[in-house]
């Protein structure tokens, strides 16, 4: 009896079927790692912020003020230096107001100065961490000149087109030092009103959470100096009376 071998496999159709599987799930797992390893950069991030912060209220501890910020060229062989006017402790003609972007040029966080490696973000890109510190805290006789907040007052806002009736966040610190993180969300086409704030000629930040919706996206990082904590270090290290 003659018995006819049954050949098994495979059809075309169920090859493509395993395929689209296969892709769907491949795919299903890259997001989640994608954004895990968003998440740890933001955090290598915000850690580099909280070192700068530190830095600062170092520098202001050995000087008796804080640091300038540098408004050189990103490729400058002199970037990451802050940059000092003739004027002592000034960073600009009228050091008390002049000093959230000095001469008109975005404030950078003055890496070298501070002695820190703050050159590139952990995302491999020479971001620039930008810096604004109130005027009355550059200049040498700091102890006179921190007793009201002047024209320099820096504040910060949970939304834009601050302070008309903004949700505050923090008023009158010494300094903010932001990122502005993977994104550009301040630049066409997205044009994300609140990281807009945070690169307009003002006085006035926005912080809030990170958010990559369509229309509310924000993904800046920022921390600030506080008043209290900076002139209770420089008493403690006898730079204050």
């Amino acid at each position: 009896m003659n018995i006819k071998s049954a050949h098994s496999g495979f059809t075309l159709v169920e090859i493509a079927i395993v395929l689209v599987i296969v892709g769907l799930l491949i795919g299903g797992m890259l997001v989640p790692l994608s954004a895990q390893k968003e998440q740890e950069r933001r955090k290598e991030n915000q850690q580099l912020l909280e070192e700068a912060r530190e830095a600062l209220i170092g520098y202001a501890v050995v000087n008796g003020r804080l640091p300038c910020p540098d408004t050189d060229p990103v490729n400058s062989p002199t970037s990451g230096q802050e940059n000092v006017s003739v004027a002592a402790g000034a960073c600009g003609p009228n050091a008390t107001a002049n000093n959230f972007y000095p001469n008109g040029v975005l404030g950078r966080l003055p890496w070298v100065t501070l002695g820190i490696d703050a050159k590139f973000d952990p995302w491999g890109e020479n971001h620039f961490i930008g810096y604004a510190v109130n005027g009355a805290f550059v200049r040498n006789d700091l102890a006179l000149t921190t007793i009201s907040a002047g024209p320099g007052q820096l504040d910060i806002y949970a939304v834009a087109n601050c302070p008309g009736g903004a949700q505050p966040v923090a008023t009158d610190v010494p300094a903010v030092i932001w990122s502005s993180a993977k994104n550009f969300y301040f630049q066409a086409p997205t044009s994300s009103a609140d990281e807009n704030e945070n690169v307009n000629d003002n006085n006035c930040f926005v912080s809030r959470n990170y958010n990559t919706l369509a229309n509310f996206e924000f993904d800046d990082q920022m921390v600030w100096l506080s008043r209290n904590i900076l002139f209770n270090r420089m008493v403690t290290a006898g730079t204050l009376p």
